[in-house]
């Protein structure tokens, strides 16, 4: 059956990503999440997405990213993540850049599919020419991002504290992706609002409710069933209490 889209069907974009192994046509969820993500700013500033393991989340926001980039639409590529749950990167060797290296290993998969030479011509050495930053949450103090695609990746483990410091960081001129899965929250410590108990990832997507802002939900698991199945283990939990 043919997916009706808002775009010609010879949008360039839609060819291109589906060249980069990308179908979204047929994943309804997927391909409301790309409208979104390819939208105008004045349309669709910030996107928020909560969805489990597996669905694509991250790699589609990098696939949006690295062709608006291409495009000429943003300066680059900002992926900002939290390097650890407990903060502490002491035990790692080498320096700070070096010890964050292996938690944007989401960032440098996605992009190994969408360029010849993979992540190499986008992360480069050459600062005055990088078309991709990595930060850490806990280096954003006197930062200001602008005329970038931001991509905030791991949002369900970042507290109050530090999804505020990151998202005031960001110019009107940004692009805005939140990823997070609150079926897998690994900071213990993270402080849960009002009566049902939510996140902070929860609660700035109900903050932005009704303004230039979009969520979504993705559901199929494209790792297979054992995936889906480990990431279900909840279910267990509820048939032995």
């Amino acid at each position: 059956m043919k997916v009706k889209t808002k775009y010609q069907d010879k949008d360039i974009r839609w060819s291109w990503l589906a060249e980069k192994g990308y179908n979204v046509l047929s994943d309804r969820h997927q391909y409301a999440y790309m409208q979104s993500l390819w939208a105008p700013t004045d349309i669709v500033q910030s996107v928020f997405v909560d969805a489990k393991a597996g669905t694509g989340k991250t790699s589609l926001a990098v696939a949006a990213g690295v062709y608006a980039v291409e495009n000429q639409e943003y300066d680059k590529i900002i992926y900002i993540r939290n390097a650890v749950a407990v903060r502490d990167q002491g035990f790692l060797p080498g320096s700070v850049a070096e010890k964050e290296y292996i938690y944007y290993s989401p960032l440098f998969d996605a992009l190994d599919g969408l360029s010849p030479d993979g992540y190499e011509s986008w992360y480069g050495t050459d600062e005055g020419h990088k078309k991709i930053e990595m930060v850490s949450t806990s280096y954003l103090r006197g930062v200001n991002f602008k005329n970038a695609f931001v991509i905030i990746d791991e949002a369900q483990n970042l507290d109050l504290t530090e999804l505020r410091t990151v998202l005031t960081r960001i110019h009107q001129s940004c692009k805005v992706v939140v990823i997070g899965s609150t079926m897998q929250i690994d900071n213990t410590k993270l402080k849960r609002y009002g009566t049902d108990k939510i996140t902070p990832f929860e609660l700035y997507i109900k903050h932005f409710e009704g303004m230039q802002s979009a969520h979504h939900r993705l559901i199929t698991n494209y790792r297979g069933w054992f995936s889906e199945h480990s990431d279900n283990i909840e279910n267990t939990i509820k048939e032995l209490k």
